[in-house]
């Protein structure tokens, strides 16, 4: 038994989701109404005979005890593990000496950064010389539980006092400095305060732990309005949202994440009631950033500052993403404002532009109301791309200008793979520009870049099928589920890039059907039934997308130790545990290439198609496990309350239809595959 396993035998799901939400019972099971999502009518259900759980409403979301605690806390998975760990009494693998230190090392540090909040904000509060600051304070309109909330501090006007303070209490002069509280000056061989005479910001990760400070000046003639925390092991600014900590359970809620520019915004929203408000730390909003965000949230709204430099740099940063997000994971935009990154994000982006001369502190203190408007009608992003690139145009601008304009946009506005989409935004721009649609399609055609390792399409792999093979059932001999899912594990840590193919194959199954878009999205952990798998997916996705050159070393850098064994068991696992899950003369071709010691990578074949089956097989054998759990809840209803069970009828069809859909797509790939 792994750990893993232990530590879920030894809990009861039921206990752990009641901490949460108020459980009640309904037949052998428990219903709820959804924590991760608005609703009035209960669809969240807790199975403790299967010790799962799931959503069937609008979030859809399931698991297990693990993937309900990453869900509710925003824990990765080794954070989830040590937790659950702790309350099951379950004793993990012994950290290396080497990771010992460094959690030490990085612990000390933390401490550092918590006893300099605790130090500037006790200065706030009493000190005499502390006055001019908590004027400042007073003209923000802050009152004090907003200072105590957000522990704002006040640094002294002196170059060693905070340093010295900390030696004090036993830290060492280079600690101080690696922290970012104190500074050592080469030349002068001298050590001194980072933040002297500055409002002190502390800046807090999602699990609420202090790992630097934005620090506000005093002085009027102060060049330098603000200054960060410098780059540290605790603090990365591009990967850190202020507010998050204390805004994550109000944008679960709402399922929606106010981005703002300033650190007065956000503490003068949340001063307001307006939790769900958070601010990018002064930078483009970044991937690390956004992953964080798509944990609880399906909706942004970006409020901008109205000046003209603040709106051209959210148009260039929109630029960049599209630019450096090529090939699968390209940035898209359509008429409805959903902009997704391919592959990893789905999030509806909208944008709001502040009336002139009003930043969001000014606007919420002044007129609550009328930033609950804005919010409210926030503009698709499409919307606002055509408005913003083209505010310069004027009734007489000439077509030179009119065409450099529509140049500039049409990148973004078609960055997507739904001709629908593409279509509706080519009109708007079309209507706004005064240049034939037709013309427009044109341009963006000639600029289509050619496409590297260029694969047949499936559509095109079908036409050459040979006649449908039949797909046993689901499920098969003990260990086939296990088999099947360290297999798409294996393939993948040889490339990992083979998740592209799947996620388009799956969108493409999807045929413009929004009832079927939720039950054929992309390959993701929940497809995969054993918990360490699913550790070990989201690993690989995350590889993935951080570009990393050596997936398996990335993945021994990321996971817990008590998964180490689990990866290396699937890296060196030998062909023989996978061959009754392939063809026979694809068996013999692997068999040939590994005696070569070759990547399974520079196989002749298309390995695409090899990878597509075992994923939507795996997404074949989810859909069979949920249909199960809803027919059995079907009956239930009509049991035990006399009603028709046609709360679940709505479900059980889209699933019935959608493992329809799989079922014959991957009868026409086996048999590709088989006749290859």
């Amino acid at each position: 038994m792994s750990v893993v396993d232990d530590v879920k035998g030894r809990l009861d799901l039921v206990d752990i989701v009641s901490g949460y939400v108020n459980l009640q019972k309904a037949g052998r099971n428990y219903k709820a109404l959804c924590p991760f999502h608005q609703e009035r009518t209960p669809s969240f259900v807790v199975f403790p005979d299967t010790q799962t759980w799931r959503c069937f409403g609008a979030c859809g979301e399931g698991g297990d005890v693990f993937a309900f605690v990453m869900k509710a806390e925003g824990w990765d998975f080794g954070e989830a593990l040590r937790e659950l760990a702790k309350r099951a009494g379950v004793e993990l693998k012994p950290l290396t000496p080497q990771q010992v230190d460094q959690q030490e090392a990085a612990g000390r540090l933390q401490r550092i950064v918590e006893e300099a909040a605790a130090f500037y904000h006790e200065r706030l509060l009493k000190a005499r010389d502390a006055e001019v600051a908590r004027a400042y304070v007073r003209s923000r309109h802050l009152n004090r539980a907003t200072v105590d909330t957000f522990m704002l501090g006040y640094a002294p006007n002196d170059w060693r006092e905070a340093l010295q303070h900390l030696q004090q209490l036993g830290y060492a002069l280079d600690e101080i400095v690696e922290a970012g509280i104190a500074v050592h000056h080469e030349e002068k061989n001298t050590t001194y305060d980072r933040f002297r005479h500055r409002l002190m910001i502390p800046i807090r990760d999602g699990r609420g732990q202090t790992v630097g400070f934005g620090a506000r000046a005093l002085d009027p003639a102060e060049r330098a309005k603000y200054i960060n925390s410098p780059q540290s092991p605790l603090f990365d600014k591009s990967a850190l949202l202020f507010g998050l900590d204390m805004a994550r359970r109000a944008i679960r809620e709402t399922e929606t994440a106010v981005i703002v520019e300033g650190y007065m915004d956000v503490m003068q929203a949340h001063q307001a009631g307006f939790q769900n408000v958070v601010a990018q730390m002064g930078t483009a909003l970044t991937e690390p950033q956004l992953r964080q965000l798509d944990k609880y949230a399906s909706r942004l709204v970006l409020a901008l500052d109205p000046d003209t430099a603040g709106l051209n740099a959210t148009m260039r940063g929109l630029n960049v993403a599209r630019e450096t997000l090529d090939g699968d994971r390209a940035i898209s935009f359509d008429p409805r404002g959903m902009m997704r990154y391919t592959g990893m994000l789905e999030m509806d982006i909208r944008v709001i532009t502040l009336p002139e001369g009003k930043d969001p502190d000014v606007l919420i203190r002044e007129d609550p109301g009328a930033w609950q408007a804005l919010i409210d009608s926030a503009m698709p992003v499409a919307d606002f791309v055509i408005r913003q690139g083209t505010a310069h145009l004027g009734e007489n601008a000439s077509i030179h200008e009119r065409e450099a304009a529509a140049r500039e946009l049409l990148p973004i506005l078609t960055a997507t793979e739904s001709d629908l989409q593409r279509s509706g935004n080519i009109q708007a721009l079309a209507r706004r520009v005064r240049i034939d649609e037709r013309t427009l399609i044109e341009w963006t055609q000639r600029r289509q870049p050619a496409r590297t390792r260029v694969r047949p399409s499936i559509r095109e792999q079908r036409k050459q099928a040979a006649r449908p093979a039949p797909i046993p059932p689901v499920g098969g001999p003990p260990g086939q589920s296990d088999l099947r899912e360290g297999f798409c594990l294996w393939l993948m840590i040889q490339q990992p890039e083979r998740l592209f193919a799947a996620n388009r194959r799956l969108r493409e199954l999807q045929a413009g059907d929004e009832q079927l878009a939720a039950a054929l999205a992309p390959l993701c952990a929940e497809d995969f039934r054993r918990t360490d798998y699913q550790a070990i997916f989201r690993a690989l996705e995350d590889s993935l997308y951080r570009d990393e050159a050596q997936p398996l070393e990335y993945l021994m850098r990321v996971l817990p130790p008590e998964l180490w064994d689990v990866v290396e068991q699937l890296q060196v696992a030998p062909l023989d545990t996978f061959s009754r899950l392939l063809p026979r003369p694809l068996v013999t071709e692997l068999q040939s290439i590994l005696r070569e010691k070759a990547r399974i990578n520079a196989l002749p074949v298309p390995d695409e198609g090899l990878f597509i089956q075992e994923a939507l097989t795996l997404r074949l054998s989810r859909l069979e496990r949920e249909l199960r759990e809803l027919y059995f809840l079907q009956e239930e209803a009509e049991r035990e309350g006399g009603a028709s069970g046609s709360e679940f009828a709505a479900a059980i069809g889209v699933h019935v239809r959608a493992r329809g859909v799989l079922t014959r797509a991957l009868r026409q790939l086996r048999s590709l595959l088989r006749d290859m």
